[in-house]
């Protein structure tokens, strides 16, 4: 069984071996490789790799996906003909009964893979339109080899609107097939449009005509210029001039934000007719989240390169993340030679994160006016947040600056406290009983169980920035670039304001919706996040299970306690005596850290191990560190420092090296 992944738009052809089945078996199998012989070769020389595409046999044809990164337009222009041409080199040399002529259907629009192939409607009507009776009759009708059938929409796209694709050797047909209904385009690479099936001749009368009085000429002659003038039926003017091809507008946007965009792109899509000459249509709008925030951010910290398109989707020109510390983040983390630059624009919403409870949490930990105090919630449950998106990672912020008051994170006791965090995570569902959501308002508002409280103080806000996408290493795009304009204006407009409210989302001001408490308002102080990247590190590294080997001596027993209460049912923790052998029992034993803990001289143990393993050495009296001694050769040998832990603060001191060892930011 696979996993189903992240649709992507791809252009869809697929192709049917025309009398395939009428054939005996060793033709059928000498057409089979004529077929692919054909298909490889004609990608090849309209520079496509083949390689790259998802192709599934069909037996008698073939389904192929081409990348996302490939123009549409390209599929149309050169490889209809590339593959009549590799037909026709193949037919010379072969019997009758071994040519092959092709039925071609294309589409395009979003493809699923599950665990058992590709799915998608456009893959559904480019089979319906190969089984269609008018691209039947066209191959039959033509000389040539190869009959070519695109939907309606793929035509008015792509074909119509870009003279390099002969959109005028293209003719129009209504297809009936299953249970779809509706128009295609024809045509034969090489051919023209097929013609028409011929209609029967109509019979004619023999009876003589009458003739028209001379009376009526005149009117005939003024109803001629109308229609020169107008379409005189539909009282409509004449047709316009063939439109330019829209502007392709791809929008990267985050999970969170995604179904209200993808909502406010079709509009402006619609409206574009509005801002073109001639009421044609101006843009395109591709709306995609990728596989998460994270891998996102990171594709766009490459530079987005040419295996970014397949795992992410296409290329943005707009980012639509949570947080402005994302952006901060892939500024941080791109390439020198990256051939992207991010233009950082104000925000199109914003959203507190705050805290969701059950109606009886809630009654226990709600102070006046819905707020509550994040020490009332210390030993509260908590709903995992998905640190690969923006905003569960705003949530952890949210829950780290809590903890530890602030969100640095180079103090030393950061991964003690941050793990007395992360254990308290559990995967029960949100606002049952004592599990409490930490997430956006819009998230917790969306969850009935779930009653909204704000944190009494500083907290973490979401802010929702609009970033254009620009490529470096190309001339500017100016169509887009009014395009990208005009998108911008219509999120801030009125209307997409008023419809992120509905969304959940405050407006860019800050102004609540009517999900919610009309009296929420945002935290007095917001923090900011001055590191994103790294608190994630440090918060997954902190709740990372754990399999330990701990092997101590009689003063190690308190350090043994307070270990143990930082594990989780999901950690493991394995006792061994602390005797010569002990690093490789523990590999044995699964461990990939271990904890040695001693007052006294311990006996030597081993430089190196059978496997992966991190040693934690604690002194936990004075001189039990002293670079003679074995404990300090073990930590040594493994590349970690002993830390001696003496003294009335020696416990705590202890507690925080062995937290920095399991749940610091090791791989």
């Amino acid at each position: 069984m696979g996993t189903p992944q992240h649709a992507l738009h791809r252009t869809v052809l697929v192709v049917d071996v025309s009398g395939f089945s009428r054939r005996s078996r060793n033709r059928q199998e000498e057409v089979r490789r004529g077929l692919y012989e054909a298909l490889e070769t004609a990608f090849d020389e309209c520079g496509l790799d083949w390689s790259a595409t998802h192709h599934e046999d069909r037996g008698d044809g073939v389904l192929v996906l081409i990348p996302p990164s490939v123009p549409k337009s390209r599929v149309v222009r050169t490889l209809p003909h590339a593959l009549a041409g590799e037909l026709r080199r193949h037919n010379a040399s072969r019997a009758e009964d071994a040519r092959i002529r092709l039925r071609v259907a294309v589409t395009a629009g979003e493809v699923r893979h599950d665990a058992h192939g590709v799915v998608g409607d456009e893959v559904n009507l480019a089979f319906r339109l190969l089984e269609s009776a008018p691209l039947r009759e066209a191959l039959d009708r033509t000389p040539g080899v190869v009959a070519l059938m695109v939907s309606r929409r793929f035509f008015e796209d792509v074909v119509r609107d870009d003279p390099a694709t002969d959109p005028d050797a293209y003719r129009r047909v209504e297809v009936v097939v299953k249970e779809f209904r509706g128009a295609a385009w024809l045509t034969a690479p090489g051919g023209g449009a097929p013609a028409p099936r011929p209609r029967p001749r109509r019979r004619t009368s023999h009876r003589r005509k009458r003739g028209r009085p001379k009376r009526a000429v005149p009117a005939l002659v003024v109803l001629v210029l109308a229609l020169t003038t107008t379409d005189a039926f539909a009282a409509g003017p004449v047709e316009v001039p063939p439109c330019p091809a829209p502007v392709q507008l791809n929008v990267l946007t985050s999970a969170e934000k995604e179904q209200v965009i993808t909502s406010l792109a079709v509009d402006f899509e619609k409206g574009s007719r509005e801002f073109t000459p001639h009421g044609c249509k101006g843009v395109g709008v591709q709306v995609t989240t990728g596989t998460s925030a994270r891998e996102a951010a990171d594709a766009l910290s490459r530079g987005w390169q040419d295996g970014d398109h397949v795992g992410q989707g296409t290329e943005p020109h707009v980012w639509l993340p949570d947080a402005s510390f994302e952006v901060d983040d892939v500024d941080r983390a791109l390439d020198p030679g990256a051939r992207v630059a991010l233009d950082r624009r104000a925000s199109v919403a914003r959203s507190p994160v705050v805290l969701g409870a059950s109606a009886a949490l809630a009654e226990r930990i709600e102070e006046d006016d819905r707020e509550f105090r994040w020490q009332g919630v210390a030993q509260v449950a908590l709903a995992a947040p998905d640190t690969s998106s923006g905003a569960g990672l705003a949530a952890a912020a949210a829950l780290a600056h809590a903890e530890l008051g602030t969100l640095r994170l180079d103090a030393g006791d950061v991964p003690l406290r941050l793990r007395g965090t992360t254990r308290r995570v559990t995967d029960a569902p949100p606002c049952a009983g004592d599990v409490a959501l930490v997430a956006s308002e819009k998230t917790v508002a969306d969850d009935e169980d779930c009653r909204l409280l704000y944190p009494r103080g500083a907290g973490v806000a979401l802010d929702h920035p609009f970033v254009v996408v620009e490529r470096t290493d190309l001339p500017t795009n100016e169509r887009r670039r009014r395009v990208v304009r005009r998108f911008e204006e219509h999120l801030r407009s009125d209307g997409a304001q008023a419809a992120m409210r509905r969304a959940g989302f405050r407006d860019a001001d800050g102004t609540p919706g009517l999900v919610g408490d009309p009296r929420s308002r945002p935290p007095a102080e917001v923090v900011g996040v001055p590191d994103g990247q790294a608190l994630r590190r440090a918060w997954e590294a902190a709740a990372r299970p754990a399999v330990v080997a701990l092997a101590a001596d009689e003063a190690g027993a308190g350090l043994a306690a307070s270990l143990e209460g930082l594990l989780t049912p999901r950690d493991r923790l394995v006792r061994l005596p602390l005797t010569t052998g002990v690093l490789e029992e523990a590999v044995r034993a699964g461990a990939r850290v271990a904890v040695l803990a001693a007052a006294g001289p311990v006996p030597p143990a081993e430089r190196g191990t059978s496997g992966p393993l991190r040693v934690v050495a604690v002194g936990l009296a004075e001189g039990a560190c002293a670079p003679a001694t074995a404990l300090a050769g073990a930590a040594r040998a493994h590349g970690s420092p002993c830390e001696e832990a003496a003294g009335r603060e020696g416990p705590q001191i202890a507690l925080e090296g062995v937290a920095r060892g399991i749940w610091g930011g090791q791989a």
